[in-house]
């Protein structure tokens, strides 16, 4: 090898090497390494909002795909990604999120304005640790309130209540269980 060649391979040959996946299969969408696809039952605890307000039911089922990489977890619903935590037990897990509801429609003539800020929050234990989670089990809280200058008083009372009261909050417990292991 002429001294080209090797200069060449000295600076090239470590960043090649850091960069394991730049060429393989690793989904660039999913980082973190998969635990697999999981079937989660949600149960309806704890409910302040009333009974089927904001689509709320008494039970919820729905698929989820999980990977994790060092301390943190990555939930895909299939609509996005949610990034969260996983403690120094490497089974516990937390992630955060939210959405802005505006409850009005081009059809709310004369009602003022009206958003309501939805806030997520899940806690919860996977059943192991490294990638063979065959189960988790946790709790999902829903949280909403008015955003600030928002007139909804009307959601709560009257002939167009779809809420028991704002701000309020829906509880659930999960159940997940892995339908499908990660694929290499």
């Amino acid at each position: 090898m002429d001294r080209s060649s090797l200069a060449l391979v000295l600076f090239v040959g470590p960043w090649v090497a850091g960069c394991g996946d730049i060429f393989g299969t690793k989904d660039a969408h999913q980082p973190g390494d998969a635990l697999g696809t999981y079937h989660v039952a949600a149960t309806r605890g704890a409910n302040t909002c009333g009974d089927g307000a904001l689509g709320n039911a008494a039970t919820w089922e729905f698929d989820v795909k999980l990977a994790r990489g060092g301390a943190e977890i990555f939930w895909n619903n299939g609509a996005e990604q949610i990034d969260g935590t996983i403690d120094a037990d490497d089974e516990t897990f937390h992630f955060s999120t939210g959405v802005l509801m505006k409850m009005r429609t081009a059809d709310s003539h004369g009602l003022p304005a009206c958003s309501i800020r939805r806030a997520d929050q899940a806690n919860g234990k996977l059943a192991g640790t490294g990638t063979d989670v065959a189960s988790f089990d946790g709790k999902l809280e829903f949280d909403f309130a008015p955003t600030q200058g928002s007139s909804c008083e009307d959601l709560v009372s009257g002939s167009t209540a779809v809420l028991a009261k704002l701000p309020c909050g829906i509880l659930y417990s999960l159940a997940g269980t892995r339908t499908a292991a990660p694929t290499p």
